[in-house]
């Protein structure tokens, strides 16, 4: 239950609310999750007051505010494969009000945003202090993590990247996702989703020969309510083929 609605003008006076024991507080983006708290009692701060929500690019990063919802990403940003990414991942009413950080914070690995950020090596600033920290390695921290208490923002890299999903419906979440970002250095990170309580980070190497069999491993025990991990097995590896067959000809089509 929230007993207290805190909705500060400043970063320094959110931030000592944030960090406040009692009642214990947490941030508020759009409210699509914390609407449907039902747990202890929290206080809230609500973040629309200090300009989170900014969106800004250059021709090597993105660098997305930890406000900016889902539609705002999807409509500055007029990327085909994050919009792709952001419609499998909510509807239109949760885009509209859903924000990045939110996002962050409570998907599971059936997320398809979660899985693309983690194929892209996102990494979040953290506020008091400017702390960087890989996507990859808060994950592993998520419930545990104290070193601050604010995402100020997100920053992508301007890579290539490919994405595709498998699911029961339209309507459902992937059931397989798998997300391929290339570097120009050669750089390729595989992530997959569609079970489990986080995405995978299948592969971070160079050898795209290998890329299809670290696919296959990071599925090997994906068995769930929903698929078994031999289904998600195979159609992991057929989609990681495609994409990779479609980064390449990407590559070949801007040398030529």
């Amino acid at each position: 239950m929230i007993i207290e609605y805190l909705r500060p003008d400043t970063m320094e006076a959110a931030i000592e609310m944030l960090q406040r024991s009692k009642p214990a507080t947490l941030a508020l983006g759009g409210g699509s999750v914390l609407s449907k708290h039902k747990g202890k009692s929290i206080a809230v701060v609500d973040l629309q007051n200090l300009g989170l929500n900014q969106i800004t690019h250059s021709a090597e990063i993105i660098e997305i505010g930890a406000t900016a919802t889902l539609s705002e990403i999807e409509s500055t940003l007029a990327d085909p494969e994050m919009t792709n990414a952001i419609r499998i991942q909510a509807g239109k009413n949760q885009r509209n009000s859903g924000t990045i950080a939110g996002l962050i914070n409570a998907a599971d690995g059936r997320s398809a945003l979660l899985t693309m950020l983690l194929a892209l090596d996102a990494q979040l600033t953290w506020l008091p202090g400017e702390k960087t920290i890989s996507l990859a390695d808060w994950l592993t921290q998520r419930t545990t993590w104290r070193e601050a208490v604010l995402i100020s923002k997100i920053t992508i890299p301007q890579v290539v990247m490919r994405f595709e999903t498998v699911a029961r419906t339209p309507k459902d979440l992937p059931i397989v996702a798998i997300a391929i970002a290339k570097w120009p250095s050669g750089r390729l990170r595989i992530a997959v989703g569609g079970f489990g309580a986080l995405p995978v980070l299948a592969m971070d190497g160079s050898m795209q020969e290998e890329a299809v069999m670290a696919v296959d491993k990071a599925y090997s025990h994906a068995d769930d309510n929903w698929a078994s991990a031999n289904y998600r097995r195979e159609a992991g590896k057929i989609l990681a083929a495609r994409l990779l067959a479609e980064i390449r000809h990407s590559s070949e089509e801007k040398t030529k």
